[in-house]
């Protein structure tokens, strides 16, 4: 069954704003509950599709056209792996990189800071 184009657009709405809300430009974080990493491949991909054929119609017809932010393979696999994957002080992955280092992937839980944690580092 083929994804409808709104459904596409919801899912990578929901994935661009992990990344908004890390640098702080939202506060909404839209549910991401039982989409697949297929999904969200898929998704993405008929958005920038949308995109595209949007771009080429403004050219053929004139005018400007509406688009919609895309996110990179990496922030999907990100956000991927922090819903899907519990938090662990042991890596998901772990691979040499070099003699004496590890390139490691894990999903941590950190605690935020507080205002006594902020007054401490100035």
């Amino acid at each position: 069954m083929t994804m409808e184009l709104s459904r596409a657009r919801e899912i990578v709405q929901a994935i661009n704003a992990r990344c908004f809300v890390t640098i702080g430009l939202d506060k909404d974080l839209p549910s991401l509950e039982d989409v697949s990493l297929g999904e969200m491949m898929e998704a993405t991909n008929m958005v920038r599709n949308a995109n595209q054929a949007a771009r080429a119609a403004a050219e053929i017809n004139g005018g400007g056209c509406t688009i919609s932010i895309v996110p990179d393979d990496r922030l999907i696999a990100a956000v991927y792996t922090l819903h899907h994957y519990p938090c662990s002080r042991e890596p998901i992955l772990s691979i040499p990189f070099g003699a004496a280092r590890q390139h490691v992937v894990a999903v941590l839980a950190i605690p935020n800071p507080t205002d006594d944690d902020e007054e401490d580092e100035e």
